[in-house]
Formats: structure tokens, sequence, C-alpha cells
């Protein structure tokens, strides 16, 4: 269960504030836990994982797994799945792929978790990317 008790509200003005503001969350919950990333297209969820992995202190280059629909980062004892439910129609899709063996002792992020919320644990960190006028990000999560 995370740690985190009201929402946290953060302000990015470049992909750099974006990755250190993932580490933050990163810190929080310990490396371990659900994470739902939502946002629009281009919102910056994909570089909100990057920040996670540089966190996690994962070597590997972080890709959008919008196609592959999974990708795994890392070694046993420091492992980061990362999932893509953009292109997903209906929950059994998602399902198809063995969703709930991934939510173990490691870190899961789920970019568009929001379209199947149902299929995620109830102690899921939902994190919120709003683009704003400005060009900015307004990054929200809770527990």
């Amino acid at each position: 269960m995370s740690s985190l008790s009201k929402p946290s509200i953060f302000y990015s003005s470049s992909v750099e504030e974006t990755l250190t503001i993932a580490s933050l969350l990163v810190k929080s919950i310990a490396g371990r836990g659900v994470i739902s990333l939502e946002g629009p297209l281009g919102a910056g969820k994909t570089h909100f994982v990057k920040g996670v992995a540089r966190a996690l202190e994962i070597q590997e280059e972080v890709t959008s797994p919008t196609f592959t629909l999974l990708q795994i980062y890392g070694l046993e004892n420091n492992r980061l799945y990362h999932f893509d439910f953009y292109r997903f129609n209906e929950e059994s899709e998602a399902l198809d792929l063995g969703l709930e063996d991934y939510f173990s002792e490691y870190l899961t992020l789920i970019e568009w978790g929001n379209k199947f919320p149902s299929l995620l644990p109830p102690e899921t960190i939902r994190v919120i990317i709003e683009p704003l006028e400005n060009g900015a990000r307004m990054i929200t999560w809770n527990s």
C-alpha cells in the first residue's frame, strides 16, 4: 500500500522537470505498486515512465509500448513493467496478456489505465498529466 495520503500536485515546464517529478513518486512508494498514467495523447506519460526508470537506476532506453503493449525493463531484483492500454478495445485484451501476473513485488506502470479501471488493484495510484496552455504540464497523483 502506498504511503501517500493526500493528492500531490506538481507543475512541469520541461521534460527534465517531469523526470524529476516522477522520481519523487517512486521514492514515496519505495519503487513498488501499480500506477495508472492518464492524460491525452502527447501529455508526457512515456516521459514520466522514463523518470521512473531513471529513479530506479534502470539503464535501458524506455520507449512507448503502444505497439508492443508491454515493455519489461531492469533486472530480476529491480524490474519495471510498462503497459499501454491505448490500443485495447476490451478488458479481455489486457487480461489475455496476463495482466494480473505483473501486479507483483515490482513496479507496474500502465499508460491509459483509466480505460479499464476495474482491472486495476484498489491501491493503484492514478497519475494524471494535464497539458496547460503555456506548454507546461500539471501532474497530479493520489492513492
